[in-house]
């Protein structure tokens, strides 16, 4: 999707140029030019062209998952996920209890989020995502949480161009953090042109 978005950024003002490759394209694929995208499959589109950056949001994707959830004025909160939380899988009445928690649209709300504009929520929808099966109290707390950090950085962005096109990548373990599996939670994140383009959290 980058590619595309970049065209006309990559060959500037020279409009013969982008004529041509507009041409060229459309004798493979069926096109319609209908000028700059400004939104697809839910993200938001912006540029600056003299600053030579461009920026994918999903400030009214959130927006609507908020609203959804009853979330549209909560307190919000500086961080994704607070450390007084301690999961576990639930008991059997908890999981009747939960029956009428909407838990699982709720977390895969957060994951088309996560996927498409926002790894700074990644760790914690990885986590939240593990008891979609037996849900607790605790855990919906948490999904909650999640909501009310992303209601406090509905506006927040991704955002390319601007900087030498360096490849950049961080990774990082959380070394047996699950407190029931001891298992890990290891993740990564890769930057190229100042933005982020790939990252992940797994158990």
């Amino acid at each position: 999707m980058s590619k595309l978005l970049y065209v006309d950024d990559m060959l500037g003002k020279d409009i013969s140029r982008i004529d041509r490759l507009k041409k060229t394209l459309g004798k493979s694929f069926a096109m319609k030019d209908i000028g700059a995208a400004k939104r697809i499959l839910g993200i938001g589109i912006s540029r600056d062209r003299r600053e030579k950056k461009i920026y994918l949001s999903q400030e009214q994707y959130i927006r609507k998952v908020l609203q959804r959830f009853q979330m549209e004025n909560p307190k919000v909160v500086s961080i994704a996920l607070a450390t007084h939380f301690k999961l576990s899988p639930s008991n059997e009445v908890e999981k009747t209890n939960m029956s009428r928690v909407p838990y699982a649209s709720a977390v895969g709300s957060l994951m088309y989020a996560m996927v498409c504009t926002r790894p700074d929520i990644a760790h914690v929808v990885g986590i939240v995502s593990c008891f979609s099966s037996n849900p607790g109290r605790e855990h919906w707390n948490v999904v909650k949480w999640i909501l009310r950090y992303l209601h406090g950085t509905f506006d927040m962005k991704l955002c390319f161009g601007g900087d030498k096109p360096t490849l950049m990548g961080y990774s990082h373990s959380d070394m047996a953090g699950d407190i029931d599996s001891r298992k890990s939670t290891s993740g990564y994140l890769i930057k190229f042109v100042g933005g982020t383009v790939a990252w992940q959290s797994r158990l």
